[in-house]
């Protein structure tokens, strides 16, 4: 039972970094796509604000997502090692 759910873990590793890269190129031709197009306001926290204002926090928003996804793969990897490394593990 302990097997398998390190193995989910470590296959997790790979789904996290896969979808950090899938967010990253999405949410980043979105963003361009904004900034390029520009369009109409878009409002945000009930304050309009133009389409390439958004466009730009939305290629920002894609870098942090990207860092947040692949810090957690890391962090599960981090883990898996330190366990595989303790005495009896």
């Amino acid at each position: 039972m302990a097997a398998q759910s390190y193995r989910l873990l470590r296959t997790s590793v790979t789904v996290f970094k896969v979808l950090a890269w899938v967010a990253l190129v999405l949410q980043s031709a979105a963003g361009l796509f904004l900034l390029i197009a520009g369009g109409d306001p878009v409002l945000v926290a009930g304050a309009e604000l133009d389409a390439r204002i958004v466009g730009l926090l939305n290629i920002i928003g894609a870098g942090v997502y990207f860092y947040s996804l692949w810090l957690m793969a890391h962090l599960i990897r981090l883990m898996l090692d330190i366990r595989d490394r303790l005495p009896g593990g």
